[in-house]
């Protein structure tokens, strides 16, 4: 256990130092200048020379890169040149809402997916075709645009979804901010108004995101269901009379869905990322947006933290998976240990 645990944190610090390196590499050879950016085009050559200078834009790569990994370690992300914000401060601020959206977005899509496959596995030739034509629609439609259509939907022509415009209606006062969590602060507050209103601004978004994971999910799940119907210990079951509920929940289940728990967890970091031209369209105040508009401003140091943050995701990810994985299936722990 202690070679398992040493080579997972080796192999984290390497992702975490190979990302931050070409994360930074890069940036920098982008074409444009970020001093030119935040001076304006009307910035004299001297000014221009200046800001570069105090940003460390000077310096040689290598300069830079020590720089940037010692603010590391001391806990300093940098400061935004666009807003002049500390990055730890606006991430704090702005990820409980990106967080909020993914797990939200996560459970739904694995709520579909899994009954979805089950029924799927199940040879029932019109629910098969129809999760098989879902599934298509679904990994085929790009997100931002499966936003736009729910919003024309739901919201332009029913009228029963609120403006997209950020967390809760204007003129409602969010709760006392003891988690971020819009949803579990009104909870733990017993402000129901606040939830539901809450509730109603999240589910678009995260319907958007949750689609298309659910429909390559429910493929997953119906894939992996079929294999492990097919196998010695499931006859056996079923010769010694197990009936077919108890073959699927105590036998064929678990197992199955093995493949479904690796994907989640490593396909949380990707609902993260793509959450980014989502948060766009629905105004949604994460990191998606900021971090749009630092690529933008040449910006660097809020798109190295949101990448960083990604690979650390990443990573925790993974041996999470390794753990529970574990826990699901014996033979593994046994295997690993």
């Amino acid at each position: 256990m202690a070679k398992l645990v040493i080579s997972r944190l080796l192999a984290a610090l390497s992702v975490l130092f190979f990302a931050s390196l070409i994360a930074f590499v890069l940036l920098r050879v982008s074409p444009g200048d970020p001093a030119r950016q935040v001076l304006g085009p009307q910035a004299s050559a001297q000014a221009v020379a200046e800001l570069r200078s105090e940003m460390g834009l000077d310096q040689s790569l290598p300069q830079q890169y020590v720089t940037y990994v010692s603010d590391l370690v001391r806990g300093d992300l940098g400061t935004s040149w666009r807003t002049r914000v500390p990055v730890a401060e606006e991430l704090s601020n702005r990820i409980p809402a990106t967080i909020e959206l993914a797990v939200t977005a996560m459970l739904l899509s694995i709520a579909l997916a899994i009954p979805i496959g089950v029924l799927s596995a199940g040879r029932r030739r019109s629910i098969d075709r129809i999760s098989r034509a879902g599934a298509i629609i679904g990994l085929g439609t790009p997100p931002f645009w499966l936003g736009l259509v729910l919003i024309l939907v739901f919201f332009t022509w029913l009228g029963i979804a609120p403006a997209p415009f950020g967390r809760l209606d204007e003129g409602l006062a969010p709760p006392s901010e003891v988690t971020g969590f819009l949803l579990v602060d009104s909870l733990l507050a017993g402000d129901f108004a606040v939830f539901s209103n809450a509730l109603a601004h999240l589910a678009l978004p995260a319907i958007t995101l949750a689609l298309p994971l659910a429909a390559y999910l429910s493929r997953i799940v119906r894939r992996s269901t079929i294999d492990v119907y097919r196998l010695d210990y499931i006859r056996t079951a079923r010769a010694k009379g197990a009936g077919e509920r108890r073959v699927l929940f105590r036998h064929a289940l678990p197992n199955a869905l093995l493949p479904v728990l690796t994907l989640s967890t490593l396909y949380f970091g990707e609902l993260l990322a793509g959450s980014l031209l989502v948060e766009a369209v629905f105004n949604w105040p994460g990191i998606g947006g900021w971090v749009a508009q630092s690529i933008v401003a040449q910006d660097f140091a809020p798109v190295q933290a949101v990448i960083l943050m990604g690979a650390l995701v990443y990573t925790t990810l993974s041996a999470m998976t390794d753990v529970l994985y574990g826990v699901a299936d014996p033979r593994i722990r046994t295997a690993r240990t």
